[in-house]
């Protein structure tokens, strides 16, 4: 369902349509009694048609709205009428972290965009939330450059729908997945830090570790492949960078870091240990790595 210029959705007026994913269509819209510009999230019709959906939409968009912090997108409202489910949405008008990406960014400038994210990262996983979706696309941002993440439980919606329609694998998006969300197995917060890893391994060498011909290669990928080498790719980039982005990809989840902060930490440069202190580090880092196990499937559908 497209909706044009004038719609009105509860106290909301839509202004434009200004962006189209799998899962739902975003507007721009008024709301005159408060003078205020904000984003509204449609989503498919049957979230509005069936009463699982809509209940189903009601407890993540709840869930969601109490993650109070300046670095996760706000949800100011929801509903459902006329057939249409929405969101309405804190609006950002500065494009994504996927328009600045094709080049290498600096690895201060890595960290310093990182390090919010991850902030807002931890604290939803304090609170019980999940992402299940992180991907530079949903990392907003403002005018100023600061980032936003957005898009929180959208894919355990999709991923409901998929359970019930059997129409795949998995929901997500391949390049940023998980070994264990790629092979089906339940997730947690390490799922979420391992797609956010892959984010900042794509800012630092301009591609993502995994890519293939179709989806289920990349999540083969995910599941049997080691990390291609950084330094292949960026030649000046540190070890420790290499080493940090190693373990946070690691395919076991309890071999990742624990916290998304822990990660951007060992990525900052002031943290990397002194020249007398390398060995030691490399010791270390060499210890945490996994031996190689069996070559996983992908699940039968």
């Amino acid at each position: 369902m497209s909706l044009g210029p004038g719609v009105e959705l509860g106290p909301y007026s839509v202004v434009e349509r200004i962006g189209r994913g799998g899962m739902a269509t975003v507007y721009k819209a008024y709301h005159a009694a408060l003078d205020r510009y904000v984003a509204i999230k449609v989503l498919p019709e049957f979230f509005a048609e069936d009463e699982e959906y809509r209940e189903r939409f009601h407890q993540e968009a709840m869930s969601v709205a109490r993650l109070r912090h300046p670095n996760i997108l706000s949800v100011y409202d929801f509903g459902h009428e006329r057939g249409i489910a929405y969101l309405v949405l804190e609006l950002i008008s500065g494009g994504t972290l996927a328009d600045r990406l094709g080049t290498r960014i600096d690895i201060h400038d890595t960290v310093a965009m990182l390090k919010p994210i991850a902030d807002a990262l931890d604290h939803a996983h304090r609170n019980g939330v999940l992402h299940r979706d992180i991907k530079p696309s949903n990392i907003l941002l403002h005018r100023d450059g600061t980032p936003v993440l957005a898009d929180f439980g959208l894919a355990k919606l999709a991923a409901s729908v998929r359970r019930l329609t059997a129409s795949g694998i998995v929901m997500g998006t391949p390049e940023y997945m998980s070994p264990e969300q790629a092979a089906g197995d339940p997730i947690g917060p390490p799922s979420d830090l391992y797609a956010f890893a892959i984010v900042a391994y794509e800012m630092l060498t301009g591609r993502v570790p995994f890519e293939a011909d179709t989806p289920a290669a990349v999540l083969l990928s995910h599941l049997n492949k080691a990390m291609p080498a950084m330094h292949e790719l960026r030649g000046e980039l540190s070890r420790h960078a290499e080493d940090a982005l190693r373990r946070a990809l690691a395919k076991s989840p309890s071999e990742r870091f624990q916290t998304a902060t822990e990660f951007v930490a060992a990525l900052t440069p002031a943290a990397w240990p002194t020249a007398g202190q390398s060995e030691q580090a490399v010791t270390a880092v060499a210890a945490r790595r996994p031996p190689s196990g069996p070559t996983r499937k992908l699940p039968s559908v």
